[in-house]
């Protein structure tokens, strides 16, 4: 590592507290959110810790190889992905704070600029613009990917609960719910569908609901229409639904079942769904 990255990464590792007061300046006030400007001391203070260690582990991305920057977020973005889940810390306000922190961090580079002896060029900027952007861009992507993976994961554990409550209506952000459908839909339960879901969905005042059916097997004809009339009902309480995860069996029997998808807005996966709406 040369002398002027050295120097840039020794100042940023230096200030990391003071660069987790001024990201703190920045937060605002959201009821349940980790990163709530008026959020419980001990969380305040758990936050301040993983910020302050998350702009060292940035910083070392300066010096360490791409195979050894991913191994050191990935571990990064696995503790943390899991204490937001369990904190129902919701991936909008992670995306804002992705910002706050990238601005943030960026600013700390230009002081370092302004402040040094050493004669930075405008190579030495465009290289470290480079590894950080890099390395912050996967940090975001990585914690998308693992907070879905222990999402689904708990779903998956939960499947005959979920079954037995027939559609629970998680909600992802404070406009977008989720309704995973897991195992066999027969008529009395797709036909339960409608009633429980309209009820969660007003009152969680969403305005978009992800219906994922990558955990459903089999679709006739009679389940189908349930579910179609379930999207019309949605449709007039203001709630857009994007279906997400159909299986290639299931498509291939809606189509020799005449089943049109056409005016529907599907997704392939829920994890690209969910990142789209993040990123909007």
């Amino acid at each position: 590592m040369d002398q002027k990255t050295m120097a840039l990464y020794q100042f940023l590792v230096d200030n990391a507290a003071d660069f987790t007061q001024d990201w703190l300046k920045r937060q605002r006030i959201i009821t349940g959110s980790d990163y709530s400007a008026d959020a419980p001391p001990e969380i305040m203070n758990r936050v301040m810790e993983q910020n302050s260690n998350y702009v060292r582990l940035v910083a070392k991305s300066l010096y360490q190889t791409e195979e050894e920057m991913k191994e050191t977020i990935s571990a990064w973005t696995s503790q943390t992905a899991s204490d937001r889940i369990k904190s129902k810390t919701d991936l909008t306000e992670v995306a804002w704070n992705s910002g706050v922190f990238r601005r943030v961090y960026w600013e700390y580079v230009q002081k370092f600029v302004r402040e040094t002896d050493l004669e930075i060029t405008l190579d030495d900027v465009f290289t470290w613009e480079k590894k950080l952007n890099y390395t912050l861009d996967y940090v975001f992507e990585t914690f998308i990917i693992v907070f879905m993976e222990i999402l689904m994961n708990r779903l998956a554990s939960q499947a005959t609960l979920i079954k037995e409550l027939s559609a629970p209506v998680i909600t992802l952000t404070k406009e977008v719910g989720l309704l995973p459908l897991i195992g066999e839909i027969d008529t009395t339960r797709a036909k339960g569908l409608m009633e429980s879901t309209l009820t969660q969905s007003i009152d969680a005042k969403i305005n978009s609901l992800i219906l994922d059916l990558s955990g459903v097997v089999m679709v006739d004809t009679m389940v189908a229409h349930e579910i179609f009339k379930l999207m019309d009902a949605l449709k007039l309480i203001g709630v857009r639904t994007i279906v997400t995860g159909i299986r290639p069996e299931v498509a291939q029997t809606a189509v020799q079942l005449g089943i049109n998808f056409s005016d529907i807005t599907t997704e392939g996966n829920l994890q690209n769904v969910v990142r789209k709406i993040i990123q909007r």
